[in-house]
């Protein structure tokens, strides 16, 4: 059986910076990425151990719940399993720090499986698509460990 487990939870915010600046000062959580837009917060308690656990976002269509696996192997696992259900997919990103497949519940919440890549460098992410057709958990980590810094 394939096992996630929580990464992190993306919410929609109507302003996403009073959102996080107020979970910021109550929780203690670190601002740990920011669209230069505005258009998103990212924030963490545990920077060394996860990207971020909490995201806030102004856009509705993209409030998610990220659950990640240890593994390129488990990525692909999840994306033969969701095949195999007929199991509409979404996007399949490449953010840099993650590599991740999206698809909705059946009461259409949106779910994204991740793979961390360890590329800490990405921070915010980026949204590049991923193909995962025809991949190996060999294939993705060299993909990982040849893509460039983000000029910043």
């Amino acid at each position: 059986m394939l096992k996630a487990q929580l990464g992190h939870v993306t919410l929609y915010a109507d302003n996403p910076d009073l959102l996080g600046a107020f979970y910021r000062e109550l929780f203690g959580m670190e601002i740990v990425g920011r669209a230069a837009s505005g258009s998103s917060i990212f924030l963490g308690g545990r920077p060394q151990e996860e990207n971020h656990e909490v995201a806030f976002i102004h856009n509705r269509k993209a409030a998610h719940l990220g659950l990640k696996v240890d593994s390129p192997a488990e990525l692909l696992a999840y994306y033969q399993e969701i095949k195999a259900r007929g199991i509409n997919m979404g996007p399949l990103m490449n953010h840099g720090f993650a590599l991740s497949l999206f698809f909705q519940d059946p009461e259409e919440n949106v779910i994204e499986i991740y793979w961390p890549t360890g590329r800490e460098d990405f921070a915010p992410p980026v949204f590049t698509p991923l193909d995962l057709e025809g991949q190996t958990e060999e294939s993705l980590r060299r993909l990982v460990a040849e893509m460039p810094s983000p000029a910043r």
